[in-house]
């Protein structure tokens, strides 16, 4: 650049002399003392033409400079708020909030408007009825008023229904806001749909760059994570779904939202599916307990990525027994009737990828009619995953069938499979040993589990599924998880 303004003077500065020698010559100026004027002239243009030029470069240094330090003063902002608990820290304010919040009329509004903080722009999202706003405020925390708009942009609508109502009481008077991990947005999505999620912090996404290499491990595993106050905490029922099943099940330990490196070499077996479909009815029944909410609705339960961990026992009666680390991951349900599939999909994978190096099951399940949008939801998973590659590690099943003929499940269990461009015959064989016949496993079933049904109703499902989910074959391939799977278009 300095090259190319260096020529530039000189053209002008040769051009200007020429002029001034014709004009002084005109008034009969003799050639030396033109020649010296020029001199001077020339050595003044010179230097100002420097001075202008070294300016613009310490103007364009210190603008560079600056917008470092700016987002440098951002980081070290947010690095105190990392270091907090992962909670809303809800204030004596709470009470007046949830009283103020009964202005608000039923139809409800999502909106933002523009931002900019030291020369970085976000979404500031709130929460209307056109009159009355909540949002949340850096400095301020959660704020409840109705001080005119302006230029805001609606993103949805929504009806202000008692469990909108009782996700407004768990967040007002919350005020430990971060940018990165508990922002406007998160706020506003959370009382929408129960989901805490920002796009702005979506990976690869110009704000959460200005973060993500300055956060450990465990503080980027906290992005688009539930805080620990706003998590359904129902302790699980000691009683167990079926007294007969024995020790032949999972023992839980706990759940959790982020997993840590000590999890690292647990057995994962992931469970994906549509919203309704029985997933966390099938975890229950693994775990022989109530270990997760499970109600059948055409929105879903869960509404964040659940880690159920416990130990599996395998044992051979009076010869051996060991104990396997065991994490279930019950996901968000598919086509939720309140998240849209392109948020499910971010949550799933983000969580997943975050979390976990390895999958060793993947259960999919489905019941009723398949729609399209099921199915195309669920071969993006699987192209993701790898199917053609770990076909032993994908367990399919039609789940709900209390009322069909066996004619009727094998029929959907064929549908099923053609629906899903599955390999309806995937089969492992287990030796058995001791002059038994050897066992076969098959990864597509039909299954119920109907809350009325006696043990010797399920027995038989119950020992499918078990066998399925946690017999290995014998190649014990399991699906790698990294940045190249993980994306899914």
């Amino acid at each position: 650049m300095k090259d190319e303004y260096d020529m530039i003077v000189i053209i002008i500065g040769g051009v200007l002399i020429g002029i001034t020698y014709i004009v002084l010559r005109k008034f009969g100026i003799g050639p030396v003392t033109i020649m010296c004027f020029s001199c001077v002239k020339l050595v003044w243009n010179w230097l100002v033409a420097t001075a202008r030029l070294d300016a613009k470069l310490v103007w364009n240094w210190l603008v560079a400079k600056l917008s470092v330090d700016t987002a440098s003063l951002l980081v070290e902002k947010e690095k105190i708020n990392w270091s907090k608990k992962h909670d809303l820290l809800p204030k004596a304010k709470r009470d007046f909030q949830v009283e103020q919040f009964k202005n608000f009329s039923k139809q409800l509004r999502m909106c933002y408007y523009d931002v900019e903080i030291d020369g970085h722009k976000f979404q500031q999202h709130f929460v209307t009825d056109g009159t009355w706003q909540i949002e949340f405020d850096d400095g301020k925390g959660v704020i409840i008023h109705n001080s005119p708009m302006f230029d805001e942009v609606t993103t949805d609508e929504f009806v202000l229904t008692p469990e909108v109502m009782s996700r407004v009481h768990k967040i007002c008077g919350g005020n430990n806001y971060s940018l990165v991990l508990r922002n406007s947005e998160h706020l506003c999505r959370y009382i929408r749909s129960g989901a805490w999620i920002s796009f702005q912090m979506a990976r690869n996404t110009p704000l959460r760059a200005i973060f993500e290499n300055h956060m450990s491990a465990d503080q980027r595993k906290l992005i688009n994570t539930m805080p620990n106050d706003l998590i359904f905490e129902e302790e699980p029922s000691d009683e167990p779904i079926y007294n007969e099943v024995g020790d032949y099940h999972v023992q839980f330990c706990q759940s959790k939202e982020i997993l840590t490196d000590a999890d690292n070499d647990a057995f994962n077996i992931l469970f994906l599916g549509p919203t309704g479909s029985g997933k966390s009815t099938l975890i229950n029944h693994l775990y022989n307990q109530d270990v997760v909410k499970a109600v059948g609705s055409a929105s879903s339960v869960t509404r964040s990525m659940t880690y159920i961990q416990g130990e599996a026992m395998w044992s051979e009666p009076g010869k051996w027994k060991k104990f396997d680390k065991v994490n279930i991951i019950d996901s968000v349900g598919f086509c939720d009737t309140e998240l849209p599939p392109k948020q499910v999909h971010h949550m799933i994978k983000n969580s997943v990828k975050m979390n976990m190096t390895y999958i060793d099951k993947v259960v999919i399940t489905c019941s009723g009619r398949i729609e399209d949008q099921h199915s195309q939801a669920i071969k993006k998973f699987m192209k993701w995953l790898s199917y053609e590659e770990h076909k032993h590690n994908f367990l399919f099943i039609y789940n709900k069938c209390e009322t069909h003929t066996e004619q009727e499940m094998e029929e959907n269990l064929l549908a099923m499979s053609s629906i899903l461009d599955t390999d309806i015959n995937t089969q492992f064989i287990v030796p058995s040993g001791d002059g038994e016949l050897d066992k076969s496993i098959k990864m597509n079933q039909c299954l119920d589990f109907s809350p009325r049904a006696s043990f010797e109703e399920v027995e038989k499902n119950l020992e499918s599924l078990k066998n399925a989910v946690f017999i290995r074959d014998v190649t014990n391939k399991r699906i790698p998880v990294n940045s190249e799977s993980c994306v899914i278009q």
